[in-house]
């Protein structure tokens, strides 16, 4: 039998068709792709005693209660007569929107064919060659086949450019490999079921490829292999972050603003690398903003908070954090190994705005104001917040005494 002919490709969304192969037509009776897509909605090819298992199972899948998987079918061809059918499915996104991809393979001259396609390679790689998605099989990462999908999807000329790679791990960002490889072993010593996780690839020219991952175990050679299903989530995934940006960010000052500076804060004391006892919190007040917009107007007062920020900016390491706490208030959450290290930085901040010069337009003098700062220090079993507030209760005690002072607690 030639097997080749045996396996037709459907892309549907709610049933209505999107997309099909003519060798899918041809297994319903039909000419070509063209009039599997006039049809009105693909159930017309599935048996009406069927009808109502299959609708079940669509929205079980789009909705993530059922897992894609290989399931048998009782069809109809065009004249009516009944087929055998199995029905392979992806979940693939057309035209920005979640659908269903199935490879139908017809059974009907033969029942054993569902086992022939359980062990051979031939027929599974066929299989996945009609899959839009990258698929790629690997042995403890080494590469055993992939699709054209997966070399497009990475940039690679041809499939035997990815399969010639030592490891699989080569494509993928350095800081994900070790969860990959924790992944592996975790999958099969049965600690975790298989999921779908978003992962950081890297293209054949270098650029990021954000990919969400489907790692299975199957058979491949009468040995355990690991099936691994990619789909490009590269532009989604930009723009989810650039809007991300876009609501952590202070828009008039580019620092973080007060939801930013938490989530920051928070990501900050998970990072393994850190050493809490190294950890500071400055809050720091600009002490006459209030008056400034009240005799010069918020445009001067705007240029303050701005020149501020980049002067705040200057004096932190790249590891530290600074954001818009208040309207004249802003916070750093700053790593140091000593006190006087962070004092240091705190009254090198602080002294920083005697460069400011902004000219009253009124009287052509300078303008002069100073910043109060608050420090804390990291305390044993602190949360974010209560090294926030002991700083706020520092900047309290130097806004308390008289302007341009620094309390450290």
């Amino acid at each position: 039998m030639d097997f080749d002919a045996q396996y037709g490709v459907v892309i549907h969304q709610d049933f209505i068709p999107r997309y099909a192969d003519d060798t899918y037509a041809k297994i319903f009776g039909y000419e070509n792709a063209q009039e599997i897509l006039a049809l009105k909605s693909i159930l017309e090819l599935i048996d009406p005693e069927s009808q109502d298992i299959a609708a079940h199972t669509y929205y079980a899948l789009m909705s993530g209660i059922e897992k894609p998987q290989v399931r048998s079918y009782i069809n109809r061809n065009r004249l009516g007569e009944v087929m055998n059918v199995l029905a392979i499915e992806h979940l693939v996104e057309w035209q920005g929107r979640p659908a269903l991809q199935i490879t139908i393979v017809n059974l009907t001259q033969s029942l054993l064919l569902q086992q022939s396609l359980q062990q051979s390679e031939y027929r599974y790689r066929a299989l996945l060659n009609g899959s839009v998605q990258g698929v790629l099989i690997h042995r403890q990462f080494t590469p055993l086949f992939c699709n054209q999908a997966l070399a497009t999807m990475l940039g690679y000329p041809n499939t035997q450019s990815i399969m010639a790679l030592p490891s699989m791990l080569d494509f993928v960002d350095p800081a994900y490999r070790a969860r990959r490889e924790e992944a592996l072993n975790n999958l099969f010593n049965h600690k975790i079921n298989p999921s779908i996780v978003e992962i950081k690839c890297l293209h054949h020219s270098g650029k990021p490829v954000w990919v969400k991952l489907m790692e299975t175990i199957i058979d491949w050679n009468g040995k355990p292999a690991i099936q691994a299903t990619m789909t490009d989530i590269t532009e989604a995934y930009l723009l989810k972050e650039k809007f991300e940006q876009q609501i952590h960010v202070d828009y008039l000052t580019k620092a973080l603003n007060r939801r930013g500076m938490i989530a920051a804060g928070k990501a900050l004391l998970l990072d393994e690398a850190l050493q809490p006892q190294h950890l500071y919190c400055l809050l720091m007040g600009l002490d006459e903003l209030k008056q400034i917009n009240h005799l010069f107007g918020h445009d001067i007062g705007d240029k303050t908070l701005i020149h501020f920020a980049r002067q705040c900016q200057s004096k932190l390491a790249d590891a530290d954090l600074l954001g818009r706490w208040s309207g004249d208030e802003f916070i750093a959450i700053v790593q140091a190994s000593s006190k006087k290290i962070v004092r240091n930085i705190a009254e090198s901040i602080r002294h920083s705005i005697d460069d400011i010069d902004f000219i009253d337009p009124e009287t052509g003098k300078n303008l002069s104001f100073s910043a109060s700062v608050g420090i804390s220090k990291w305390q044993e079993n602190d949360t974010l917040d209560e090294l926030i507030l002991r700083a706020d209760s520092a900047l309290e005690q130097a806004r308390s005494q008289i302007t341009n002072q620094l309390v450290m607690v």
